[in-house]
């Protein structure tokens, strides 16, 4: 078994901040939530915003993970942010 902390890259549950000028026109200090990873590899993460907003029922995109600029994963030792590595190919 996988444990929480071991997978470094986007996983379903964990709480994202995209990068300005995002392909989905989101402000950098929104959070959303990966709902779910489009394979192959992942090309696409769903996100939606989180239960408490109150456009969560109306909301949802698909983005490539460059557009990340952080990650945050609640693990049972507490919450972990990190910034993701650049996509293979990317000049960031």
């Amino acid at each position: 078994m996988v444990s929480e902390t071991d997978r470094p890259h986007p996983r379903p549950g964990d709480l994202v901040r995209l990068t300005p000028g995002n392909s989905v026109g989101a402000s950098p200090d929104e959070t959303f939530v990966i709902v779910e990873d489009l394979p192959p590899s992942p090309e696409h993460l769903v996100l939606h915003l989180p239960e408490h907003h109150p456009d969560h029922p109306d909301w949802a995109a698909a983005v490539p993970p460059g557009e990340l600029s952080t990650l945050t994963r609640l693990t049972s030792s507490g919450p972990r942010t990190w910034a993701p590595a650049p996509s293979p190919g990317t000049d960031a």
